[in-house]
């Protein structure tokens, strides 16, 4: 319970850093330029998903279990497309790795089935 409670305040931050960045670059992007609707259109998508993680990670701190699958999906997202990231890159950055090891840490601790201690 108590595992769930922290991950939930780690993803509810990440997801709302990750929000506001993208929420600047697509209002820095307009999306009437030419060629800029297909990068517009991921960076609306990721904006989305990473408000779904906020609202998923506030009830998984309040103790539901519903939210683990959904905040499980977007660990998934996040460390295949951090992977994605340096290969499309070539290079390895300095976030690409913390991120990569907390999305596949969290991934193993929300998918453990949760046991309720025994009065």
């Amino acid at each position: 319970m108590k595992t769930h409670r922290i991950l939930g305040m780690l993803w509810a931050v990440y997801c709302g850093y990750s929000g506001l960045n993208l929420l600047r670059a697509l209002l820095s992007l307009h999306p009437t330029a030419t060629g800029h609707w297909d990068t517009w259109g991921v960076l609306a998508v990721s904006l989305l998903l990473d408000l779904t993680g906020i609202v998923a990670s506030i009830f998984l701190f309040r103790g539901a279990k519903w939210p683990r699958w959904i905040v499980g999906l977007i660990a998934v997202y996040t460390g295949f497309g951090s992977i994605a990231f340096i290969v499309a890159t070539r290079s390895l950055p300095a976030w690409s790795v913390p991120t990569s090891i907390f999305a596949l840490v969290s991934l193993v601790l929300l998918l453990l089935p949760r046991h309720e201690p025994v009065a």
